[in-house]
């Protein structure tokens, strides 16, 4: 257990260092605000990660994380891209059934100005999985159509996510006839999203993204 306060919501101001950021991204600009950058967004985000695994346990799905390695770090690897930014211009946080940061299938909260979210999923599995997603997909193509159904009636988009797709149907598969299922097939992953506009990321976040999870129980029961 952590022995953080309940977690107060990101302010205004929490949104407008984002913004600034996005307009002065350079290390000079981070530096003279850094304090600003830890009051208004850093101690938040672990208050938030510490509240959504106890709000979780008290709603069935419980979840955890460490309010320090659960918050992602706001600086960004820069070694492989040809943007240069050094930081984020958006805070995330992400708890697990195990804790594990690395685990798929937990509750991902992303904050951004004008494109927060709640997400949760399989947004970089292995092969092995993708392989029997598909498999599923295959053999219970109505099953797929239920859940996709169940999640647009709750305002939930369902992606392929960050992992990408293919361009056309994977190798040893039939077109199903049907365009979402063959969609579903080309997927590398699976990715459940729900925006989250910028005056709801009070203190009521907490319980808006843990009933997000539940509502999104049918997808990760459904999914290998």
């Amino acid at each position: 257990m952590h022995d953080l306060p309940p977690f107060p919501g990101f302010r205004a101001e929490a949104l407008a260092f984002l913004r600034d950021l996005r307009a002065n991204n350079d290390r000079a600009w981070f530096q003279r605000r850094k304090a600003l950058y830890e009051d208004e967004l850093l101690w938040p985000a672990r208050c938030l990660v510490a509240g959504l695994a106890e709000a979780s346990r008290a709603a069935g799905t419980p979840l955890s994380g460490n309010p320090t390695k659960n918050v992602f770090r706001i600086y960004r690897d820069t070694r492989f891209s040809k943007d240069k930014s050094p930081y984020k211009t958006h805070v995330g946080v992400y708890v697990t059934p195990s804790g594990d940061k690395s685990d798929n299938g937990g509750l991902y909260v992303h904050v951004e100005p004008g494109a927060s979210f709640v997400a949760t999923g399989h947004w970089d599995p292995d092969p092995r999985w993708v392989g029997e997603w598909r498999a599923r997909l295959a053999a219970d193509p109505a099953g797929w159509r239920d859940v996709r159904d169940t999640m647009a009636d709750a305002a939930i988009t369902l992606s392929h996510g960050p992992a990408g797709a293919l361009k056309r149907l994977p190798r040893g598969y039939d077109d199903p006839g049907d365009e979402s299922v063959a969609e579903a097939l080309r997927w590398k992953g699976v990715v459940a999203t729900q925006p989250v506009p910028d005056d709801a990321l009070g203190p009521d976040l907490v319980d808006r993204a843990v009933g997000f999870y539940a509502v999104s129980a049918p997808l990760r029961e459904w999914v290998p």
